[in-house]
């Protein structure tokens, strides 16, 4: 097959979920270990094949509505009658929170783009990007856009202008998978009715509102440990929010147990994956085996 016309890596969000939606600051970073490539060919009819769907790609799954719809609109607006096969190959785990719906939706749009030859900016490549994401996030809060279009990790408040925000700490990420398809759709619905009935809840994402800037703070002056403080803290609020489940638990207690610096769930929760800090790769690594025992997939990254 011939070279990808667009490729595009994962994500995981450091800190601030389910705040980042009520427009406070979350940091996210790209996961370059796990990557979406997407090809276009002409076809006699619009073909889209990918791993959980093979077909026209006006009988495509529920799964591919999002991109379907991307698809449709982006010929109409440019009057596109050529045929054509586009082809997703992903490594990207679905529906864990490591962003592969951004993914795909930012990597389809920039192949069509590229294939037809149309003049275009990275923000057209976003505008046509969210068309999807609105479809599968309903109300997403732009940041797995943000970190996937620029692959670098990003200080994030939503509607505001996207800040580039390098880290460079000397220690390892562990990012483990329940195995349990995540809700984010679902457990962002909850926390907004939970917010609605009891007002105490608004305190857990002003709380996760100020561990994301905890959490910068000690990113910028390399504090490790408080950093793992931080996070630690932000998974308690999470499950105040009744966003966690008993794997995501179980998994942080395994890695705390093992010498995590932090441990805590990454996305919208309800399943997809957690994340560990560890100061050392042996560390890092005895997490990861742990984990495999339980048969779960397990990516280790050095931030």
């Amino acid at each position: 097959m011939e070279n990808s016309l667009a490729t595009s890596h994962g994500k995981i969000i450091l800190i601030g979920e389910h705040s980042v939606v009520y427009d406070k600051p979350a940091i996210a970073i790209p996961i370059n270990s796990v990557s979406l490539d997407v090809y276009i060919e002409e076809s006699e009819k619009n073909h889209i094949y990918c791993k959980f769907f093979e077909g026209e790609l006006c009988e495509s799954s529920e799964d591919l509505l999002g991109i379907r719809n991307l698809i449709e609109k982006f010929f109409e607006k440019y009057n596109i009658r050529k045929k054509i096969k586009i082809i997703i190959e992903s490594d990207i785990p679905n529906e864990r929170g490591m962003g592969s719906s951004a993914a795909a939706s930012l990597a389809v749009a920039r192949a069509l783009f590229r294939y037809f030859d149309i003049e275009h900016t990275e923000d057209d490549i976003s505008k046509w990007a969210n068309i999807s994401e609105r479809i599968i996030h309903g109300n997403p809060s732009g940041i797995d856009i943000n970190v996937i279009k620029h692959n670098k990790s990003v200080y994030f408040i939503k509607d505001e202008k996207i800040e580039i925000f390098p880290i460079d700490l000397d220690a390892f990420l562990v990012i483990g998978d329940t195995g349990i398809k995540g809700k984010t759709k679902e457990t962002v619905s909850n926390v907004k009715k939970l917010i609605e009935q009891d007002s105490k809840y608004m305190e857990y994402i002003e709380n996760l509102s100020k561990f994301s800037n905890e959490a910068r703070k000690y990113i910028e002056d390399k504090d490790l440990e408080n950093l793992g403080n931080t996070m630690n803290k932000a998974h308690m609020n999470l499950q105040k929010l009744e966003v966690s489940c008993k794997e995501l638990d179980e998994m942080v207690n395994i890695a705390i147990k093992n010498k995590a610096l932090g441990a805590k769930l990454t996305g919208g929760g309800g399943g997809g994956c957690m994340i560990a800090l560890c100061s050392t790769l042996e560390i890092a690594e005895k997490i990861k085996e742990e984990f495999e025992n339980l048969d779960k997939e397990v990516w280790i990254s050095n931030i």
